[in-house]
């Protein structure tokens, strides 16, 4: 299955790394997620989902859910999973202070959030061509508004 192949309504969740994900992290990422979706289940099936790296500092975690919820133990495990990620790779996946932009000349930036919030308060935008929203939760919300650009951006 690819994220293509999933329903629009498939739940999504982004984690952004605080720095680029290498070749081996991408690699032990990979390996990690096969066990990961061989494992995940809710209501006492297999969820079938998905876990993507995204312009070398998103984690994308997809799953098509068929009867609309998915169960606290099946959210837990993926947050669990992110934090075995975290561990094995170095990666900082867990921080919501997080911010990812894209810059003018198409390069993706990672910051903090009080940084962004602080250049886009003081009007030192020329950098800023989007920001990344990872709150998007459904594979429809990540098409239409995981990157936007910064003048409509949930940061602003």
């Amino acid at each position: 299955m690819t994220f293509e192949q999933l329903s629009n309504d498939a739940k999504v969740w982004v984690y952004v790394s605080k720095t680029k994900i290498n070749v081996d992290q991408k690699k032990m990422i990979e390996e990690l997620s096969i066990h990961f979706l061989q494992n995940w289940n809710s209501h006492g099936e297999q969820v079938k989902g998905l876990v993507n790296v995204i312009e070398d500092c998103f984690l994308l975690i997809s799953a098509e859910v068929t009867n609309d919820s998915m169960c606290g133990r099946a959210v837990d495990a993926n947050v669990r999973f992110v934090k075995e990620l975290e561990n094995k790779t170095g990666l900082v996946l867990l921080d919501r202070m997080t911010v990812a932009y894209r810059t003018n000349d198409e390069y993706v930036n990672v910051s903090s959030f009080s940084y962004v919030k602080s250049q886009i308060k003081e009007d030192n935008i020329m950098e800023f061509k989007s920001i990344f929203n990872p709150l998007v939760s459904t594979k429809r919300e990540f098409i239409t508004s995981f990157e936007e650009p910064y003048e409509i951006s949930w940061i602003v």
